[in-house]
């Protein structure tokens, strides 16, 4: 550890709120202002995806760490690979400590790498914790021809993403630019689970990027059952579950592409990670990170993950807060490049 329902429409009162906050309450204690009250958790993704599973895991646990005890409810805003949500938490929800993300982690570089569309400072977030770091793997289908990795350099491999932004779809793009793959992907899948079914059917096969948290909780069957093959893994650090599964860091054909790839894999060391709007009273933010630090040591929080199959292994905010420092001060000529790699992919 590193210590560190339903859809969401924004309207008019929910715009006031965000601009003006009431002074009154910026003036009460932090259990004073959450007392009766629900924090309202925005998830930047469909209801039954993996991002939504450890919001709805960490609604049910945290407001009984925060002074006053409040509810957390959980509301869907899928769009643009988690950009949407992201644009709302910066620039329109109450900067009060009554609304927080779950984000993406691949949005979280899009300042330095795709930042066309992009309204936020990724650094300007209250980062409050992630409940689970991840590796990436690709996966293939038992019936594709492609075995290993290398077999993936030498003929092409059609798979499945689920928007530009994220990283089912950025980093077989750079994997592509930097490894010398040949993946070639078919977009518009709302999920890692619906890119699986569509694997399942023969549409792709394979996914070039997903979470292997998933592989061992709620996709455990494709790889028990002999269904599915891991072929590269993916991070910053070589995951000891997957001793002899190739690193895509390894593979990278020079200094500079290694550069690129340790820019779009570092979103893996942070995972799954919530934060506050900018400016959000730094009392209440104080009080957030310490209720994650409470709750993903609190035995019952563990033991609902435990019982959903899902994986946990939480970064602070403060983590999350430092990687971003450290990635903001990437060269700007390895930014070029990174930013070269996913639009000449695109076209």
């Amino acid at each position: 550890m590193h210590f560190g329902t339903g859809t969401f429409k924004a309207g008019s009162l929910v715009c006031a709120m965000a601009l003006f906050a009431p002074a009154a309450s910026l003036a009460q204690s932090v259990a004073d202002f959450y007392k009766d009250r629900r924090i309202t958790l925005i998830v930047g993704s469909d209801a039954g995806s993996g991002y939504d599973a450890y919001a709805r895991l960490l609604a049910r646990h945290m407001g009984d760490h925060i002074p006053g005890r409040p509810g957390l409810i959980v509301q869907n805003m899928p769009g643009g690979g988690g950009l949407t949500a992201a644009n709302y938490l910066y620039n329109v929800a109450p900067r009060d400590g009554i609304m927080i993300g779950g984000m993406q982690r691949g949005v979280i570089i899009l300042p330095l790498t795709a930042p066309v569309g992009v309204k936020f400072d990724s650094q300007k977030f209250q980062w409050i914790g992630s409940t689970t770091a991840e590796s990436g793997v690709v996966a293939v289908w038992h019936t594709a021809p492609h075995k290993t990795i290398a077999d993936v350099i030498d003929h092409e491999i059609i798979i499945g993403g689920s928007g530009a932004a994220t990283d089912s779809e950025t980093l077989p793009r750079v994997y592509n630019k930097t490894l010398g793959t040949k993946f070639r992907i078919i977009s518009g899948y709302k999920s890692t689970g619906a890119i699986l079914l569509a694997v399942e059917r023969g549409e792709v096969q394979g996914i070039g990027n997903s979470s292997w948290s998933n592989w061992q909780t709620a996709f455990s069957h494709y790889l028990r059952d002999g269904r599915v093959s891991v072929l590269m893994q993916a991070g910053l650090d070589r995951n000891p579950e997957l001793p002899n599964i190739p690193f895509a860091l390894d593979l990278a054909r020079s200094p500079q592409d290694r550069q690129i790839l340790e820019l779009f894999l570092a979103p893996n060391t942070i995972g799954r990670p919530f934060a506050a709007p900018p400016e959000t009273p730094p009392d209440r933010v104080a009080a957030m990170r310490a209720a994650f630090g409470a709750m993903v040591n609190d035995k019952a929080f563990i033991a609902d993950a435990k019982k959903a199959n899902m994986d946990l292994s939480p970064v602070s905010g403060i983590f999350i807060q430092q990687t971003l420092e450290r990635l903001s001060a990437t060269p700007m000529y390895v930014l070029a490049q990174a930013r070269a790699a996913i639009e000449t992919e695109k076209r």
